[in-house]
């Protein structure tokens, strides 16, 4: 894995756009809560395994000082396009970049030269700058072709999978997932549609599972969250293979931090939470990890009020023994 080099020029986006002149940039989540329980040090090496648009990176990076170091690493190389421009405007201390998912983070440790670090931070959220280009598939309402991989040139899209899996594995991707209920009967749904034409976009998807729950619930005029979500949410989460490498990951963190050293960890779904609570037991009774939070640190109201995409947040943390 080389360092990630970005340039500064306008940079072509999927589907032919030409990219904004001002970049989306992602709100970071519960920043303060972060800091209070990660407690990076000055002249710490900081690890920040979600870069995104930099918004925890610069935390970070504020918190170690001129004499420490920031390593980060995200899947998505237009949103490390942005963090490496606000990086270089504003972080206090040296940095490393690097296009590579969470499987590959003992890598980037070692091309980095750090043996251990002092705090490391994944946010397991999708982005802002992900979901607001619609170009990128990740939005209900998005008209484009469906997409919703973090890195366009790797692996299959979300219109792949939609239009060519089996009844079978997409009832499969969406029970196990999203944990939807109504798995069989969207899938049913799916290849009853595309058999007349493929499903392009994800508008067209979601209005597709909207009336298949319409159909189970015909009393219910509303819902408290789009009925698409749970399937949205599944095909993303496969097609990323995002629980694998959550899973890769929580087997590599403890060797990549010094003894002392913490990680934070943020979840959005029960999925994903289910992991790391799991995980992070397990290995506490191995004596890997010391439990910071035996409950998740959830947002305050204020802070969802300001960013209401973190209302399902959940804050973990440990200590590496």
């Amino acid at each position: 894995m080389l360092l990630f080099a970005l340039q500064r020029e306008a940079v072509a986006m999927p589907g032919g756009q030409a990219a904004p002149s001002e970049p989306l940039l992602h709100q970071p989540a519960m920043v303060p809560q972060v800091l209070e329980l990660l407690r990076p040090a000055p002249g710490d090496a900081a690890l920040d395994l979600t870069v995104g648009t930099g918004g925890h990176s610069l935390a970070l990076a504020s918190a170690v000082g001129p004499e420490g170091l920031l390593v980060g690493l995200d899947a998505d190389p237009e949103a490390l396009r942005t963090a490496r421009a606000r990086l270089e405007a504003e972080a206090p201390c040296p940095f490393l970049l690097f296009h590579a998912r969470f499987s590959q983070a003992a890598r980037v440790a070692r091309e980095a030269g750090v043996e251990a670090f002092g705090v490391a931070l994944a946010d397991l959220g999708v982005g802002t700058h992900q979901l607001l280009q619609p170009a990128r598939g990740f939005s209900f309402g998005s008209e484009s072709r469906l997409d919703m991989r973090y890195d366009a040139t790797a692996g299959p899209s979300a219109w792949d999978v939609v239009n060519t899996a089996s009844e079978r594995d997409l009832a499969d991707i969406f029970h196990r997932y999203g944990e939807e209920r109504y798995s069989r009967q969207i899938a049913a749904a799916i290849c009853r549609r595309r058999a007349e034409a493929p499903i392009e976009t994800a508008a067209e998807l979601a209005e597709l599972v909207k009336a298949v729950a319409a159909r189970r619930t015909p009393r219910r005029r509303t819902w408290r969250i789009h009925p698409a979500t749970r399937a949205m949410m599944a095909l993303r989460i496969c097609i990323n293979r995002e629980i694998e490498e959550l899973q890769t990951l929580l087997n590599a963190l403890p060797g990549l931090l010094k003894k002392g050293g913490r990680a934070a960890i943020l979840t959005y779904h029960s999925l994903e939470a289910r992991c790391v609570k799991e995980a992070w037991r397990r290995q506490a009774k191995e004596c890997v990890w010391g439990i910071l939070t035996p409950s998740p640190v959830k947002p305050r109201a204020e802070q969802v009020s300001a960013n209401p995409r973190t209302r399902s947040a959940q804050l973990r943390a440990a200590r590496r023994l």
